[in-house]
């Protein structure tokens, strides 16, 4: 029910009434009408759109409150712990920096499409839509969850689209490939474990099975099955900044995957076993695994992310090849059983893509080809 009342030459209007979500009462006052009337008028407006949403819009409370509190009541207790840093990273070096001391009822659609233009101009295309995607969350939830907004003002905002998909795909030819492991064979002069082929036998097994970092990186001993020639991948590990690592889920359901090996990697996986021996008896300081794994620091915990990528950029260098992370490895498995005519559903599977879907739009470029090269094909045949 609303109040009225006249200060000095103006007219206002208070508004109290019960909110559907916390049950508790609240108010809305607003003034400056020149006559009773027109806040008569206001008033009516204004408690119709409460009686239609069940609140009054509200939308005073600093972006950078609202997201910590966000975070915290809807996120943290549903995402992985790696997934909930991803974001809450996002938001703290992204977000938050650009809009943490605006309202959030200040937050214009036109304003905030140019600030998503502008973060093309810095970010691939997949990573604006990831910060996108965590900005119009909130929002949503702003509104629906704890609605203090009466709509989200950054839906069907457009994201600048990749020029070139194909252009974000890194990998090695078949000849960088092998100068990529002549380097890694070669042994560096005072290095400090030179002796130990890990680093090898883990590009390996990376460039011959397309598996992810973190998948590799968790391997145990009791994930292989070497009278079934196979690999089973039913873990990741996680190594957050400043933090310990740990052991979570792989990425997605379909990642969870049993993996056929060749020839080549069971051998140089079982030499590898036997050299993971040898070297802890002849440096005093290299100490085995307790934890049974594959690959390890020479104190036997789990190898470090940073400093694998680190190396193999390293060796990148020595070997005068394009400078790229370890995920080229699992882009370069992928591209070669491709190029050599590989079912594209078997490639997702042996990849642990979420969909084939997935697999054909990273690997566009090689696709077209074997389009090309099928129909090259079909239209032989049929001339004959």
């Amino acid at each position: 029910m609303a109040s009225f009342r006249k200060r000095g030459t103006a007219w206002e209007y208070r508004i109290r009434y019960a909110d559907r979500q916390t049950g508790t009462y609240k108010e809305k006052t607003k003034g400056g009408f020149k006559t009773k009337k027109e806040a008569q008028i206001a008033a009516a407006e204004e408690e119709s759109k409460i009686n239609q949403f069940g609140f009054a819009e509200n939308g005073s409370e600093r972006v950078d409150n609202f997201f910590d509190d966000w975070l915290e009541v809807y996120k943290r207790p549903n995402l992985k712990p790696i997934t909930f840093t991803l974001q809450e990273r996002n938001v703290r070096l992204n977000i938050l920096p650009r809009w943490g001391k605006y309202r959030l009822k200040d937050i214009t659609r036109n304003e905030y499409q140019k600030w998503i233009n502008e973060l093309r101009g810095h970010y691939s295309e997949g990573t604006v839509r990831r910060i996108h995607s965590i900005f119009s969350s909130a929002m949503t939830d702003a509104v629906h969850e704890f609605r203090i907004l009466r709509e989200n003002p950054v839906q069907k905002i457009k994201i600048p689209k990749q020029a070139d998909k194909s252009s974000k795909v890194a990998y090695f030819t078949r000849e960088q490939l092998e100068e990529f492991f002549d380097c890694v064979k070669t042994p560096v002069k005072k290095a400090k474990y030179q002796h130990s082929i890990q680093y090898y036998a883990f590009f390996t097994l990376m460039a011959r099975t397309g598996l992810r970092i973190g998948e590799a990186l968790a391997l145990t001993w009791d994930d292989l099955n070497f009278d079934a020639k196979t690999l089973t991948v039913n873990k990741t590990l996680v190594y957050p900044l400043n933090s310990q690592p740990y052991l979570s889920t792989p990425k997605t359901k379909n990642s969870e995957r049993t993996i056929k090996l060749d020839e080549i990697t069971l051998k140089l996986i079982r030499r590898h076993r036997i050299n993971q021996k040898e070297v802890c008896l002849m440096y005093e300081n290299y100490k085995p695994t307790k934890d049974n794994i594959i690959f390890h620091q020479h104190d036997g915990r789990w190898l470090r992310t940073n400093v694998v990528r680190d190396y193999f950029k390293e060796i990148c260098k020595r070997a005068d090849l394009p400078v790229l992370s370890p995920h080229a490895l699992r882009h370069t498995h992928a591209v070669h059983l491709l190029e050599a005519g590989a079912n594209i559903k078997y490639v997702s599977e042996r990849l642990g893509h979420a969909s084939v879907k997935v697999t054909a739009d990273t690997y566009l470029h090689v696709t077209k080809k074997i389009e090309d090269d099928a129909l090259a094909l079909y239209e032989r045949y049929v001339q004959n």
